[in-house]
């Protein structure tokens, strides 16, 4: 296939190094990840990556022009969004009518006054969350731009910080239990204190052992990690203001949270008799209905942010003749060309978290009822719909990869995605990134600096009730700013690992370290 700049690259021919496959000759003696396989699906197998590959060469990366994708799917995400908003927006004066007769008479019979007098404004509230999202923005700059100056202390930090604060909480369980045994049962129950003193061992031994792991399991992987995060750090320090995106992201995924709960909320308390009065199935079709609607423009919001950042990446990886100027031609597409795809693949981990949260009901109305045999079963089957979602947001990511570089369609999208990786073995790479370690911690700190600056704010404008729920509020809104804002660290890797795969001598070129980390990786599992 060609690239935008008109540059022919062939596969393996091209480079002297390369210990990619072509698909169109490869057989499973060639790859790992196939010999274990019975012969039957090893050929059904190989015949998915001759098909991913036969589309590589057909599309071009980064074309002079795209056609949009999966369009009918981005039709029935608008119609939804539209829906939702007209549910919202119709329900939404008998829901503050509900709200303020159950606050008031649960805080006259409380306190003995109605519940006005304290109650936060709206608009405390909602400052608070806009605080919380700028302060959680502003950590993940800082975090981005330590991960430049010191990525080494950044993927140390993101492995160590797990096991101590588990060990640290541990040690305050256990310090409280014999507190609580010195001096008597005013801090207690009888026995309480054994209970805690047992689960503060239990958390400091999970401690010790994640710990553990880290020095002996993960040591060996750290350099490599902490060169990945290097790169990143450099294309984020030349185009800072991609995490601008990450904050109208959050934003938008924010106010989709409200309005989405607001509208089944509304009308769960208009028609919450005649919904317990039918069967439990039409209650169950509520949860369904409910969760598939605020996890797929939750999904959705994310998808967007991970496109626009693969393809920051990947104009910035092949040189294209927008390198310099990366990002807004990286949100067009996002939110244009390529929107269908992202709906699609939304839309399939929507389903699968809809069906999680319906199971996840049963399981607690099992537990009520005390049917200890249902609950069991029903929390197998609630692990297993959990893996199955996992599996399809880490797949999305590598499908939006290909949507954002060659503006495929999600389907195209899969296949090419299996082709380059497997024929490039990259699955002995993806195995040894620690990207979970760092994203989460980073979007922790994220977190915690929202309800920092939610609370304070809250406090401030009105108080310690205000500043409680300014807390939470910008800690939930903090969170999920953070995430978005350093989840482009998982976007810029594997954007680089997947144009990798398909082209060596750009990294070659610009960080040849990482390029000849990845040879040897690969070579070293060729057999």
């Amino acid at each position: 296939h060609k690239h935008s700049e008109g540059r022919q690259v062939r596969w393996p021919t091209a480079m002297a190094r390369s210990v990619r496959l072509n698909p169109a000759t490869v057989t499973a003696d060639h790859l790992p990840a196939l010999r274990s396989l019975s012969d039957e699906k090893a050929d059904r197998k190989l015949e998915e990556v001759r098909h991913g590959g036969e589309l590589m060469e057909e599309m071009e990366v980064f074309p002079d022009h795209r056609s949009c994708q999966d369009v009918w799917w981005l039709v029935i995400f608008l119609l939804t969004v539209l829906g939702t908003f007209f549910v919202a927006f119709w329900y939404s004066e008998g829901l503050i009518r509900w709200s303020d007769a159950h606050i008031n008479t649960v805080g006259y019979l409380a306190y003995g006054y109605h519940t006005s007098s304290w109650v936060p404004n709206i608009w405390t509230l909602v400052g608070s969350g806009a605080m919380g999202a700028a302060c959680s923005v502003l950590t993940a700059f800082i975090i981005v731009l330590l991960m430049h100056r010191c990525p080494s202390c950044m993927v140390w930090t993101s492995l160590l910080i797990g096991p101590i604060v588990m060990m640290v909480f541990g040690v305050l369980i256990f310090v409280f239990a014999a507190a609580s045994g010195i001096y008597g049962s005013g801090y207690t129950e009888p026995g309480s204190a054994m209970i805690l003193t047992i689960t503060g061992c239990v958390f400091i031994a999970f401690g010790i052992c994640m710990l553990t792991c880290v020095c002996c399991c993960y040591k060996s992987l750290i350099p490599f990690m902490i060169k990945l995060v290097e790169v990143v750090g450099d294309v984020m320090e030349e185009h800072p203001s991609v995490l601008l995106l990450a904050l109208v992201g959050s934003i938008i995924a924010a106010i989709w949270s409200v309005v989405s709960g607001m509208a089944f909320a509304g009308v769960y308390v208009t028609h919450r008799d005649t919904i317990h009065d039918q069967h439990a199935s039409v209650f169950y079709m509520v949860i369904f209905l409910a969760t598939l609607i605020n996890v797929w423009g939750a999904q959705v919001s994310s998808g967007v942010c991970h496109v626009a950042y693969c393809g920051v990446f990947g104009r910035w990886y092949f040189q294209t003749r927008d390198c310099k100027s990366p990002v807004m031609p990286s949100i067009g597409a996002a939110l244009t060309t390529s929107l269908g795809s992202v709906c699609l693949g939304s839309l399939l981990v929507a389903i699968v978290r809809a069906v999680q949260q319906v199971v996840r009901v049963m399981k607690q109305q099992a537990m009520e009822d005390g049917n200890i045999v249902t609950c069991i079963i029903l929390a197998v089957v609630e692990c297993f719909i959990r893996c199955i979602g996992d599996i399809l947001e880490y797949f999305n990511d590598w499908a939006y990869v290909q949507c954002a570089v060659r503006g495929a369609s999600f389907c195209e999208g899969a296949r090419i995605s299996v082709a380059l990786l497997t024929c490039a073995n990259a699955q002995f790479i993806i195995r040894d990134l620690l990207l979970g370690s760092l994203v989460s911690m980073s979007s922790i700190l994220c977190g915690l600096a929202g309800a920092l600056g939610g609370g304070l704010t809250g406090y401030l404008t009105e108080g310690s009730v205000a500043g409680v729920l300014g807390l939470f509020l910008g800690g939930y809104v903090g969170l999920i700013a953070g995430y978005g804002s350093v989840s482009v660290i998982s976007s810029g890797i594997k954007t680089i690992l997947a144009s990798w795969a398909e082209d060596p001598a750009p990294l070659e070129q610009t960080h040849p370290d990482i390029a000849e980390e990845f040879h040897s990786r690969m070579s070293g599992y060729r057999g």
